[in-house]
């Protein structure tokens, strides 16, 4: 009997949610950076286990920005539309406070799996110790220890939902593993190697729109993506001297898209600037 249903992804900034996400799915679909708050708006990723469709719903992770309010408006909707949640705790962080504070906003009548993710990195026995303060806030559905590197542990997390789930058609097509265009998903690519290539806040300041892409009659695939940008100065940052950082962040989306299309990509980068680009990203 078929299943369907929506499982939200929570957790603090970097708790590797998205990681987790394109592990469960077997292909990327949220971009993964080191850099906080990569993920701007939900992105919905889609995994078949068994006869069940899991959709899961990649949210912002909390963090106390101008922006957050926004965020965290995003993230409490797909809360709500969810039937189940799994809560991602980064094992490797120094304290839990951030994430216990959040953990506390959820309802208690909500059911809610704990994921404590990036288990490879640390000791095994300090583990029961983490179990134990989460434990404390509040009882869990399960407790899955994991490594969205490596993939530990994923599959038993599958098991669960697919088990869980309530009945009903699927909403997608068996082969559909994200609802983002392509448009959408091959800025992402390279939104994500520009998070790789520059740092600080420059990287917040820029919007990756895919404004055109054709196949070719060699089989290859020619697209066409602008950033924009909000100030000359972003401008010469973005380019590098001699353009030099621009074209290392193409080659490197080029390559990716490249593997994930199984074909060649010509990909054009250009940088301009245009304020209204960021009034419609919002």
């Amino acid at each position: 009997m078929k299943k369907c249903g929506f499982v939200a992804v929570l957790g603090e900034t970097n708790a590797g949610k998205s990681a987790l996400i394109n592990r469960m799915v077997g292909q990327k679909v949220s971009i993964v950076s080191r850099k906080v708050q990569t993920t701007l708006s939900r992105i919905l990723g889609i995994a078949v286990r068994h006869e069940s469709q899991i959709i899961f719903i990649d949210t912002p992770g909390f963090l106390r920005n101008k922006r957050a309010e926004n965020l965290e408006k995003i993230t409490w909707d797909a809360f709500r539309e969810s039937d189940e949640i799994l809560f991602v705790a980064d094992v490797n962080r120094k304290n839990f406070d951030s994430s216990i504070a959040l953990l506390k906003k959820i309802h208690m009548e909500r059911k809610v799996s704990l994921v404590m993710n990036k288990i490879d990195l640390i000791h095994k026995p300090k583990l029961l110790e983490m179990v134990k303060i989460f434990n404390d806030v509040r009882s869990f559905e399960n407790i899955f220890m994991v490594s969205s590197l490596t993939g530990v542990g994923v599959d038993k997390i599958l098991d669960y939902l697919a088990k869980v789930l309530p009945e009903g058609e699927w909403l997608y097509d068996e082969d559909k593993i994200t609802d983002s265009s392509f448009e959408k998903y091959a800025s992402e690519i390279t939104r994500e190697h520009i998070y790789h290539r520059l740092h600080q806040e420059i990287p917040y300041k820029c919007v990756v729109k895919t404004e055109n892409y054709q196949n070719q009659p060699d089989g290859s695939v020619k697209i066409v993506q602008n950033i924009y940008v909000k100030s000359k100065a972003h401008k010469i940052i973005f380019l590098g001297r001699k353009g030099g950082k621009i074209k290392a962040v193409g080659e490197a989306a080029r390559r990716e898209l490249s593997s994930l299309l199984d074909r060649k990509v010509h990909l054009f980068l250009h940088v301009l600037m245009d304020d209204k680009s960021f009034a419609s990203s919002k």
